[in-house]
Order: structure tokens, then C-alpha cells, then sequence
């Protein structure tokens, strides 16, 4: 269950809402056994002795308990904001406990299908086994918020509009040092230990007190696991494998975890070490753990997963060769053009950080509009109507839907010049509308 891959619209992510860190992994391990392809939510039935055993509970009292948390999780409402609404839901509409076969039956609320069922866009992704391990309920919400913005490598916060999404209350961590140590520091703490990225921060000040926080993600390199010298079986396992030669025991370590003990396995592994050598073993091993849908999460596993023969196809055609000379020459090809990909992932990044950074901006205007006299919107009013082309400001008139979008940009960058957060606007002459211009067509400027 723990590779289990979980989707979640970004929607979601972001929504606003406070549960335990043992409600969270239950949500988790809920949406981590929804398929990609799944187009209705299932009922979902959960072993309740593999329940206990994944959230680390006492099995003397962990019915009793799990009722209790199952209840309260039924209870809990919370808000997904979205373009044009805000819906108000429930995590699940259901947890059934079946007492003679001990298993519990969860089923999602029906009104979280767009944000967990067929997501094609603006969505994250994790695997299941990055996030049950932590303790705290911050570090597992801080994750997935850094974890929608991995590739861009950087988010900034309002310390406010943070406590809000982790459903930090205004009378909880009042002051900001109390906030850094149990929440920023603890997530921190957590993250860099136990899961695929880490994150620093720095502190931004707004007057005298520290009002945002921007957050610098770190994707954590893959390490492959390197036999140690000094190795040895369990007891369990050393009839069986104490007079192996030691590099097969090497090329059985780098089996997955949940095939290297299967005897059929080891055995078309010791076949080809016998007949062919290490390095011919090797090479096709990694190949099928590349490639293999048994060790994809990402694929389809109903369409064939079988890892043993996938490896023997593999060692049969030594597939796994030409794979090793593709990676070479793709290695060199990568090394040449390494300076050209890298200016364009950073430009990239940059690109994203000043949309990112337009946002922010954009939301501050919105905030400090609320504070303003009526006097002074309505002269930031004039000089937004000013800003508008002739054809948007008649469609401000009008009130129609993208005249008043026009309309609310212009009155936003307004007061970003106001609040000295964008540099002063520099009116330019604008051509006649009515005019062809000296291509012959119509210029319009908005």
C-alpha cells in the first residue's frame, strides 16, 4: 500500500481544513487505491489488523479508537475553493464496520469525484509512503503544498493565509516564534528526514513584524541501495543463501523489494548468472525495473504487471544491453546540450516565479482595496478607466463579463503603484482605433 501513488487536484491542496495526523494518513490511504482510470469512487475495504499496523495503533484498544476517529472524520466539514464557488463537503459519507470479518469499509463523499477521479490537469502527485511516516499533521500538509510546487523550487506564503490553510485557529501558535517552532521547524525537521524533498526559508518582514514566508524546495537524489561489506543474512535465510556466490547475492539485492524473495525469481536469476555472467544479469534486471509494469505505479497494471516475466524475456533477448547503450549515448547527449537544457529549466522557473510572483501581487491589491476610503477608490476608478483601450472602456459600460475583467486588472495594477508594489504606470500615446494602421488593420490596445 505504502508505494501506492496518490492524485489530488490542486483545488484540493489548497483547500482550507484542519484534521489529525491519523485522519490525514486515513483520507491518504483512501485515495491512494483510486486508479487512474476509475470513473465512479469505489467502496473501499480496508483490513482493520493492516489499518492498525499502518497507523502505528496499539492493537489492545484500536477498535474502539478507530471508531472514534472515524466518527469524528464523518463529522468534519471544510471548504474547496474553486472559480465561481466554494463548496462546502465532507472527507467520506461512510465507514462501515464489518465485526465478523474484521474490516472496515470507507466510502468517499460523491462531491470530491472532480478532485480525485480522471484528473488531466493541475494536480499533484505522491506516493503514499512519503507522508504516513510523518507525526505531525502540519509536516503532512506542508508536504503536499511544497509538493505542488517541486519543479518551480520555490513558494511564498502569508504567514496568515498559511495558518489558514493548515487549519492553524487564531488562538493557536499566536505568536510567530511559537508558529516557526511547532509548525515551519517540526515540517522541516520531518521533511528533511523522512521524505523525498526538504525545504529552507526565509523570512520576509512587512513593517516590523515577519509577515510572509518564502520557502526554497529541495528535491531530495535518488540513492540506490549498495550492498555493505559487511553484510549478513538473517538467520532465517542463511541455509539458503550462505553458499551463494556473492555477486548473485548482489544482483538478487537489487530486486524489488516485493519479488527478490520469490523462488521463481531467484531462480531465472541464478540461471542467467550461471550461463552468462554479472554484468549480463545486471544490465537486464535494470532494465526490467525500469520497465517493468510490476514496478510502475504509473501503469496500468490490469494490462500485465508480471515482473518474473517481463526479467525472463528480458534475459532471454538481452534487452537489457541495448537499453544500456541507449542510456550511454543518451548520457553523452545530455552532457553536450546539459548548459542549453539547464538556461531553458531556468528560464522556465523565472517564468513561473514572475507569474507566481504576479499573483501575490495581484491578491495584496485586493486586500489593501477593502482598507481604502471612498474617496480614493474612486479616484483609482478614473485612472483605471483611463488605462482602458476605447473598445474595453465601452465594454466596462456595458457591464459586460470581460469588460468588467479588464476593468478590475487595470484597478488592481493601480493600487499596486499606489502601494509602491509595481513601478509607476508611463502613459503612452496610443494610436486612433478608428484608423487603419500601416498594415491596413485595425489597432487595438487594452
Amino acid at each position: 500500500m505504502k508505494n501506492n501513488l496518490i492524485r489530488k487536484s490542486n483545488f484540493l491542496v489548497e483547500a482550507s481544513y484542519k484534521l489529525s495526523a491519523i485522519e490525514q494518513k486515513i483520507v491518504l490511504a483512501l485515495a491512494s487505491m483510486i486508479k487512474q482510470d476509475d470513473q465512479e469512487f469505489k467502496k473501499y475495504t480496508f483490513q482493520l489488523k493492516d489499518v492498525f499496523g499502518f497507523l502505528g495503533l496499539n492493537s489492545n484498544n484500536a477498535y474502539d479508537y478507530m471508531k472514534k476517529i472515524t466518527k469524528n472524520l464523518l463529522g468534519k466539514v471544510f471548504t474547496i475553493n474553486i472559480p465561481g464557488s466554494s463548496l462546502q463537503t465532507h472527507w467520506i459519507s461512510s465507514a462501515n464496520y464489518h465485526e465478523g470479518e474484521g474490516s472496515v469499509e470507507f466510502c468517499f463523499d460523491p462531491q470530491l469525484k472532480p478532485f480525485l477521479l480522471q484528473l488531466k490537469e493541475r494536480f499533484t502527485t505522491f506516493k503514499l509512503q512519503e507522508v504516513v511516516q510523518f507525526k505531525s499533521s502540519f509536516s503532512i500538509r506542508m508536504y503536499e503544498l511544497l509538493k505542488q510546487y517541486e519543479k518551480i523550487g520555490t513558494r511564498t506564503f502569508e504567514i496568515k493565509h498559511l495558518r489558514e490553510l493548515l487549519g492553524i485557529e487564531d488562538t493557536q501558535y499566536h505568536l510567530y516564534a511559537d508558529f516557526k517552532k511547532r509548525v515551519i521547524l517540526a515540517a522541516q525537521e520531518e521533511m528533511s528526514e523522512k521524505s523525498d524533498i526538504s525545504f529552507s526559508f526565509e523570512e520576509v518582514k512587512i513593517g516590523h513584524a515577519i509577515g510572509k514566508i518564502k520557502l526554497n524546495i529541495t528535491t531530495k537524489p535518488k540513492i540506490p541501495y549498495i550492498l555493505p561489506p559487511d553484510f549478513t543474512f538473517p538467520e532465517n535465510m542463511k541455509s539458503a543463501t550462505i553458499n551463494e556466490n556473492p555477486d548473485l547475492r548482489k544482483l538478487y539485492d537489487i530486486i524489488p523489494d516485493d519479488f527478490r524473495e520469490k523462488e521463481s525469481v531467484r531462480k531465472v536469476v541464478k540461471t542467467a548468472f550461471e550461463k552468462h555472467g554479472f554484468d549480463f544479469v545486471m544490465r537486464n534486471i535494470v532494465l526490467s525495473n525500469e520497465k517493468s509494469n510490476a514496478v510502475n505505479p504509473d501503469s496500468n497494471i490490469e494490462k500485465g504487471s508480471n515482473y518474473r516475466a517481463y526479467l525472463t524475456k528480458a534475459l532471454h533477448g538481452d534487452y537489457g544491453l541495448a537499453y544500456q547503450e541507449d542510456q550511454a549515448t543518451k548520457k553523452v547527449s545530455q552532457q553536450k546540450h546539459f548548459k542549453t537544457v539547464t538556461e531553458a529549466e531556468k528560464k522556465q522557473k523565472q517564468d513561473l516565479a514572475k507569474i507566481l510572483i504576479e499573483q501575490e501581487d495581484r491578491e495584496k491589491a485586493r486586500v489593501f482595496m477593502k482598507s481604502f476610503a471612498q474617496e480614493t477608490m474612486e479616484t483609482f476608478e478614473i485612472k483605471a478607466q483611463e488605462r482602458l483601450s476605447q473598445d474595453a472602456l465601452n465594454r466596462y459600460k456595458r457591464k459586460e463579463t470581460i469588460g468588467l475583467f479588464e476593468f478590475k486588472r487595470k484597478m488592481e495594477e493601480v493600487v499596486m503603484e499606489h502601494m509602491g508594489i509595481r513601478k509607476p504606470h508611463v502613459v503612452e500615446p496610443q494610436p486612433d482605433e478608428s484608423q487603419p494602421n500601416s498594415a491596413g488593420t485595425q489597432t487595438t490596445s487594452e
